[in-house]
C-alpha cells in the first residue's frame, strides 16, 4: 500500500505520538477486559494495514508468551486467599492465576501494537525524527529494532539454500542436526556482519554524522496530522484522568475483586479504545474515496 495512504500518510510524529500513548496506556491499565479489548483494537489495525500476514508471522511466539506467563505466574506467586488447589505443598490461587492471565494480556497487546509500528514507521520514518538529535545513535537503533526480522528472514533463506544440499535441522541423528545447525548459525553471523560492515562503510563514506544534514523535507505537517494529533491527545487525556481516579484497574491481591466494570472503567475503556482506532478513520476515509473514484464511475 502507497506510503501517502490512509495510516501511512499520517506524519511520523504523528505516528510517534500514538505508540508511545499505546505502549503507556498498556502498561498503566491493568484490567483484564480493557487490555483484551485493546488486544483485540490492535488486531483490528494490523488487519487493515496487510491483512493480518505479519502478525500471522508472530502468532505462535505471542500466544506462547501468553499461555507460559498465565502457566508459570501461579507457580513463583503464592499470594492470594482463594486457593484453588493445592500442587504438593505449592498452593495455585486464583488471585495468582488471575494476575498472570492479565500481565500476560498487557504483553500480547504490546507485540501486537509493535508488529503495526515495524510496518508503519519506516526506517526513513525513524530516520527523520531522531536523526536530527544523534545520527549515530538513531542508525544504531534503527539496525538494532530491525535485527531479529532480518535474521529471521535471512535463515530462512540460508536453510532453503542448504536443503538443496542436504544439509537440515529436521533430519538425521541428533548429532547431525546439531552439526548441521552450527553451520547455519555460522554462515548466518557471518552475513549478517559483513553486511553490518558494509552498512558502516557506506555511512562513513558518505559523511554520515560528521556535520549538519541537509536533506529534502519528505514529510510535512499537515491539517490531516492536526486533526488526528489534537484526537489523540484528547482520548489520552480522557484515559490518563480517569486511570488517575482509580479506574482501569483491578484489584488482584490480596482478593480478587469483581470483574464488573464501573463507569469510570467504561470510560476508560472507551478512550482506551478510540485512542488506538481514531487513525484507522483516514484508513476507511481513503479506502472509501479510492473505491468511490475507481468503481463509482
Amino acid at each position: 500500500m502507497s506510503e501517502g495512504f490512509g495510516l501511512r500518510s499520517l506524519h511520523p510524529s504523528v505516528l510517534l505520538l500514538y505508540y508511545a500513548g499505546g505502549i503507556t496506556f498498556g502498561m498503566l491499565l491493568f484490567h483484564p477486559v480493557l487490555l483484551l479489548s485493546g488486544w483485540a483494537a490492535c488486531l483490528i489495525v494490523n488487519g487493515h494495514l496487510d491483512g493480518g500476514r505479519e502478525w500471522r508471522s508472530w502468532s505462535l511466539p505471542m500466544l506462547g508468551a501468553f499461555v507460559a506467563l498465565i502457566l508459570v505466574n501461579p507457580l513463583i506467586s503464592h499470594r492470594g486467599r482463594t486457593v484453588l488447589y493445592y500442587m504438593g505443598d505449592i498452593p495455585i490461587t486464583l488471585e495468582s492465576v488471575v494476575y498472570g492471565a492479565t500481565m500476560a494480556s498487557s504483553l500480547l497487546g504490546l507485540l501486537t501494537l509493535f508488529v503495526s509500528y515495524r510496518i508503519l514507521m519506516t526506517e526513513h520514518k525513524f530516520l527523520f525524527l531522531f536523526a536530527r538529535f544523534s545520527p549515530k545513535a538513531a542508525l544504531l537503533a534503527m539496525m538494532a529494532a530491525g535485527m531479529v526480522p532480518r535474521l529471521r528472514r535471512r535463515l530462512k533463506e540460508l536453510m532453503l539454500v542448504q536443503k538443496t544440499r542436504g544439509i537440515a535441522v529436521s533430519e538425521g541423528t541428533v548429532t547431525q542436526r546439531a552439526r548441521n545447525g552450527a553451520r547455519l548459525v555460522g554462515a548466518l553471523l557471518s552475513w549478517s556482519l559483513e553486511d553490518a560492515l558494509q552498512t558502516a562503510d557506506s555511512m562513513q563514506a558518505r559523511g554520515y554524522g560528521t556535520g549538519t544534514r541537509s536533506s529534502y523535507p519528505a514529510f510535512r505537517f499537515g491539517p490531516r496530522d492536526a486533526w488526528t494529533a489534537g484526537g489523540l491527545f484528547a482520548a489520552a487525556g480522557i484515559a490518563f484522568t480517569l486511570w488517575a481516579n482509580g479506574h482501569g484497574y483491578l484489584t488482584i491481591y490480596p482478593r480478587l475483586e469483581s470483574f464488573s466494570l464501573s463507569k469510570g472503567d467504561v470510560g476508560a475503556l472507551a478512550a482506551y479504545l478510540v485512542f488506538l482506532l481514531m487513525p484507522l478513520g483516514w484508513e476507511w476515509r481513503d479506502r472509501t474515496t479510492w473505491r468511490s473514484l475507481n468503481f463509482g464511475k
